[in-house]
């Protein structure tokens, strides 16, 4: 089938509606505002630059006195603002030094600042993640047809299954198990054996694992329904042999 014309602007337009509404005029501007900036770097097509300039938009977070009057524009009205914003800043800057990297690697002319905040205002992927590079974005929402492959929707409802199946998990795990509470009693933990202490250090990663499949596991969901090939979420703790695959 074809697509629908302009979807990515639809994308686009609905993500930012949805900013505002969650967080307010105010962050929405000083997101705009580090798009702004580092699109302008990224015309100048030098990587060095690109790189150096997130990374400085990226400790503006950090470093007082930036933080604190980025800070102040955001009145806090729910729990979890802090973690929207320092999540929807924190991603929206290395989304903007992916476009900077990828303009400065483009051999002729330069992408439009609209196919920036088409980039960066992907609704499923701006807060957490993750990170689906400026080249494959483009080229997946720019395509005029639209094909799944055999079984796809099938797959799609099967994971989406196992990720309400996970939610359970996670929430059983922090209702039912003290794996979170021991490693906090100093005195408790001195007396365990190696293989208890081992145990309980193992569950504690297989915990975050399980937090971090279900959060990458529904995102991706959604933007396979949107026809996107987003980035694979995390692999078990238990079949790695090194962090460097995570």
């Amino acid at each position: 089938t074809r697509a629908p014309r302009h979807r990515s602007v639809v994308y686009m337009l609905y993500g930012m509606l949805a900013v505002l509404g969650t967080m307010g005029r105010a962050y929405l501007m000083i997101v705009l505002s580090h798009c702004v900036v580092l699109y302008s770097v990224a015309l100048a097509k030098q990587r060095w630059l690109c790189f150096a300039a997130g990374l400085c938009s990226l400790a503006s977070f950090r470093l007082d006195p930036f933080s604190t009057w980025q800070n102040g524009f955001v009145t806090r009205t729910f729990d979890l603002q802090d973690v929207l914003f320092y999540g929807g800043c924190g991603f929206t800057i290395m989304r903007c030094m992916s476009f900077a990297l990828e303009n400065a690697e483009r051999k002729e002319g330069i992408y439009s600042i609209i196919d920036l905040l088409k980039y960066n205002f992907y609704l499923p992927f701006f807060f957490f993640g993750p990170i689906m590079t400026f080249d494959r974005f483009h080229s997946q929402v720019s395509t005029s047809e639209l094909r799944r492959k055999d079984n796809e929707m099938w797959n799609i409802r099967a994971h989406a299954f196992l990720h309400l199946v996970a939610i359970v998990a996670v929430d059983v795990f922090f209702h039912f198990f003290y794996i979170l509470t021991l490693p906090a009693d100093v005195k408790f933990v001195n007396r365990l054996s190696d293989w208890a202490l081992a145990g309980l250090a193992y569950s504690n990663l297989v915990y975050d694992w399980v937090k971090a499949a279900v959060m990458f596991g529904i995102i991706n969901t959604i933007a396979r329904l949107d026809h996107l090939d987003p980035p694979q979420p995390p692999k078990c703790i238990t079949m790695l042999y090194v962090f460097a695959e995570t």
